[in-house]
């Protein structure tokens, strides 16, 4: 039995440098993956192609475990014992070359990346070679929030300017298409939102991309909400020479309003005169008043979208939920500018202040608002349900 443990050890040691080699030979290694093989085959079960990674499976829970022992062995040392450990130039790689093969095959061990983080510290792992760990890291376990995590702490010892924020997109984008509802990803692209430069329209343009190809992905969804929300906010538009050869930028805004019965030109002074007839608009801010046509004009596509996509796949809570949130938005931001009130991305508060205002509002004074209360009542109790709790449009309960 002894025999057969050391055996074991010494293959488990034996797997890891190969790896490890593999690291040190290939330095843009793009992938991990866990090959399926029940047995072994007297070869070397690392498998390195194209810059590509592979582990056969026979052989991934042995490894990981003596791994595994090995860096809680570690763990268990003293403080003293493990300042020293990680002040070793050779120790310090020996429980890098561990922590690689534990971390590529179960990431959601806190304890590994909080020891790599510490390596990091003491200036024995490069960040640039730990971002692309935790990008192959990903390769493999694309909702890994350990390694979203780690990402934002290592980003967090470098300026704005030097992060190639559409990489990290990139590396958002290609997680959320491996698996699913990745709350973890979409989560990272927000926070890439929060603290990147201005990636309104690359965004706008991609996630309508993602949406036509994942159209049951609600976590796509969902942030497109937070990025028209985001948009309004910086009041952001395009310029007005940036829109598609041949039609105009606000003909989906024209559209929507045409569809309710409200017939206009596509131009800023015809739409206005609908969405907003009693505001002073001198008084508005001029990007303001841009910026809010061209956000109603991206929530009016969507809803546009979200009829086509029902029409070619049927009825969907995705398509439906996502409908009432770009309604629910060109609502709010009409009131809003009707009244008067802050503009901006809506707090829990503020959203509460709102519907009162929403309850005391007259929408029969508004064409578009009147349109709008008297269409959307003839889609049926569950959604005039949803109209009087979330836009107060008082129809009489069923």
């Amino acid at each position: 039995m002894e025999e057969e443990r050391n055996e074991k050890k010494v293959l488990c040691e034996k797997i890891i440098r190969d790896i490890n080699a593999v690291f040190l030979k290939d330095q843009d290694l793009a992938s991990f993956e866990i090959i399926p093989k029940e047995a072994n085959c007297n070869k070397s079960p690392v498998v390195h192609v194209e810059h590509n990674l592979g582990l056969e499976s026979w052989c991934a829970q042995h490894v990981y475990d003596h791994a595994h022992r090995t860096l809680i062995s570690h763990r268990r040392q003293t403080t003293a014992q493990q300042l020293r450990t990680l002040q070793q130039q050779q120790q310090s790689d020996s429980l890098a070359k561990y922590l690689n093969v534990a971390l590529l095959i179960n990431p959601d061990v806190t304890t590994f990346w909080h020891i790599r983080r510490q390596l990091v510290q003491k200036n024995r792992l490069s960040i640039n070679k730990e971002l692309q760990f935790s990008a192959l890291v990903l390769s493999i376990k694309p909702k890994s929030n350990e390694a979203f995590a780690y990402r934002r702490w290592l980003y967090s010892f470098q300026s704005a300017d030097a992060i190639d924020w559409p990489n990290e997109i990139g590396i958002c984008e290609r997680a959320a298409d491996r698996c699913a509802s990745n709350y973890h990803a979409w989560s990272h692209r927000q926070w890439i939102l929060q603290n990147g430069p201005c990636l309104l329209q690359s965004e706008l343009l991609r996630t309508e991309k993602f949406m036509r190809k994942h159209i049951s992905d609600y976590s796509c969804y969902h942030y497109r909400q937070v990025l028209l929300s985001r948009a309004y906010e910086l009041s952001f538009a395009l310029p007005k020479d940036s829109g598609a050869s041949g039609s105009s930028p606000l003909a989906s805004l024209q559209q929507l309003l045409t569809s309710y019965g409200l017939e206009c030109e596509a131009n800023a002074e015809d739409l206005l005169g609908l969405l907003l007839p009693h505001v002073n608009l001198s008084s508005v801010n001029k990007q303001r008043l841009i910026s809010f046509l061209y956000c109603c004009n991206v929530a009016a596509n969507d809803m546009r979208l979200c009829a086509e996509q029902r029409l070619m796949y049927g009825s969907r809570d995705c398509f439906e939920l996502h409908r009432r949130a770009a309604l629910k938005f060109i609502v709010e931001q009409c009131v809003r500018l009707q009244l008067g009130l802050p503009s901006g991305q809506l707090l829990p508060a503020a959203s509460g202040d709102l519907r009162s205002h929403l309850g005391n509002f007259n929408f029969e004074d508004n064409p578009f608002l009147s349109a709008v209360r008297r269409e959307e009542s003839t889609l049926g109790g569950k959604h005039r349900r949803w109209c009087n709790l979330h836009l107060s449009f008082g129809y009489p309960a069923d």
